[in-house]
């Protein structure tokens, strides 16, 4: 089957992301889209071929809106779940927490801070991810530390809404061409497991791609009236991992909500439990 995708929330290269846990920043830039042309519908057995031309239509209309998405928009606040299901290490981690985003010049800022994480039932520490616009921060509880990580020079604009070159790509903005390069795209019919009013777009990267050597393949569950999505899932490695992405209370009030400065601060436990920094500058300093 044939699909197309755009955040990886959720987010330098994923294998980077990975190494500092930051598997749901990826998830929070991936945002599907379509090629017209090569567009695919799944039905079940039991039920007629949809007409095609119209599905064609459908998809072509949730990916204009998906890029569109961008336009206008100041900020958004909203809970956030992970889950990563390991089947090489045989583990199952959750984390829970909100995920704070504005938009700025040169670049946007973001602070994500899971306040619950477990692992295979065993409860953990506190974890903080905050962008500054040029640092990537990093702060983990359960050791005391926050690796600070440059992705920009200071005053330097990255585009985060490209999925090709950003460092964390955004769940909302991409650009359908950047998606039709690495995608294809077909839209699943609704099952009682869906997250309600969404559209179900199941993506898979083209053969020889950038995306092919990362993933296998990813879902995006589309609200229908927010044009955002609310579920997306990753899997990889020939589904040996399957990570999920989930913002359960996104509407329109999560949207221009407006969101402070303040809101974006570095959390003031960083300073008064004295966590350790560990600083990682851009290659060639």
């Amino acid at each position: 089957m044939k699909c197309v995708v755009a955040y990886r929330l959720l987010f330098a290269e994923y294998g980077n992301m990975h190494r500092l846990g930051l598997n749901s920043l990826g998830l929070l830039g991936l945002v599907c889209a379509s090629a017209w042309a090569q567009v695919s519908v799944t039905t079940p057995d039991s039920q007629p071929p949809v007409n095609a031309v119209a599905m064609r239509q459908r998809v072509d209309e949730i990916l204009a809106r998906l890029e569109r998405r961008g336009d206008g928009l100041k900020d958004i606040q909203c809970r956030l779940r992970f889950e990563e299901n390991d089947g090489i290490n045989l583990v199952k981690r959750t984390k829970e927490g909100r995920i704070v985003f504005q938009m700025s010049e040169p670049n946007p800022q973001f602070l994500i801070h899971f306040e619950k994480t477990d692992t295979d039932g065993v409860l953990g520490k506190q974890e903080w991810y905050l962008f500054d616009g040029h640092w990537l921060f990093q702060g983990l509880e359960r050791i005391k530390q926050v690796t600070k990580q440059e992705f920009a020079k200071p005053g330097e604009k990255i585009d985060l809404f490209d999925l090709e070159r950003t460092p964390f790509p955004l769940p909302f903005g991409q650009k359908k061409d950047t998606i039709l390069r690495n995608f294809d795209v077909s839209l699943v019919e609704p099952v009682s497991a869906d997250p309600p009013n969404t559209d179900h777009l199941l993506c898979i990267p083209k053969p020889n791609s950038r995306m092919d050597r990362k993933y296998d393949r990813l879902e995006f569950f589309v609200l229908r009236d927010l044009h955002l999505p609310t579920r997306i899932v990753v899997t990889k490695n020939d589904g040996l991992e399957v990570d999920t992405a989930e913002f359960p209370d996104l509407s329109t009030k999560s949207i221009n909500a407006g969101v402070s400065r303040k809101d974006l601060d570095a959390p003031a436990i960083w300073k008064k439990e004295n966590y350790k920094e560990v600083v990682e500058t851009l290659i060639g300093d």
